[in-house]
């Protein structure tokens, strides 16, 4: 078993490149101070800086795997929106059938459904779209006497094939991605050294001389602006 690998940062993995690119930015202005506070503060030193930063920026946020889960988290909200419609033709339908199934809207648990839809829950609705279509062909012969359909159970089959493939497909990405992280956090961690190197520096050279940039040079101030 492998042991985990233990962070020396205390932020998101995906943080960290973002507050290394705001702290060499800061670094850049300041570069003059720096340099003359120690000649390791150079335009090599803030290079290979940046190449570390964009390194660990490619294993932790990959384009190409950011943009396929933006289009499966598309994909997943567009099947969610597709049901609504036959969501409120099956409201109708269990009104018109009531007194041969003894079922409401609010005992099948559609406003729950809605209410999983609304919150982009894909987990949550397709669960409530198997109880809901156990329900639908239970009560099928009552409910084509008022004029429902198969294409509504075969349309809720469909969204619940679409979730799950969709579901795996998310967490097959982000499940490889956290064990690529993982296994770099050694790298990460040497990112962090370098960037506390920065920031010390940063420190000393301002603390009561410039009280703005003393503050920008602190772990939390960088933070808080990556998060913004």
């Amino acid at each position: 078993m492998n042991k985990l690998k233990i962070r020396d940062y205390k932020c998101k993995d995906e943080e960290l490149p973002a507050i290394c690119r705001n702290a060499v930015m800061c670094l850049k202005r300041d570069l003059t101070d720096f340099t003359a506070f120690s000649p390791v503060f150079n335009e090599k030193y803030i290079a290979e800086f940046e190449e570390k930063i964009n390194l660990v920026g490619e294993f932790v946020c990959p384009k190409t795997e950011i943009n396929e889960l933006k289009k499966i988290t598309k994909r997943l909200y567009e099947t969610m929106d597709s049901l609504i419609d036959p969501i409120a033709k099956i409201r109708g339908y269990l009104l018109m059938a009531q007194k041969d199934t003894g079922v409401s809207a609010k005992d099948l648990g559609l406003a729950i459904l809605s209410r999983k839809i609304s919150d982009r829950n894909a987990e949550g609705t397709r669960q409530n779209l198997l109880r809901i279509i156990g329900f639908l062909e239970k009560y099928r012969t009552q409910l084509y006497a008022v004029g429902f359909n198969d294409s509504i159970i075969e349309q809720f089959k469909d969204a619940v094939y679409s979730i799950t493939d969709d579901n795996q497909l998310h967490f097959n990405i982000v499940s490889k991605r956290k064990a690529i992280v993982q296994a770099n956090v050694p790298v990460m961690n040497s990112l962090y050294a370098q960037l506390t190197d920065i920031l010390n520096a940063g420190k000393f050279l301002y603390k009561g001389v410039d009280t703005l940039k003393y503050k920008e040079y602190s772990f939390s101030s960088q933070k808080k602006y990556a998060r913004r």
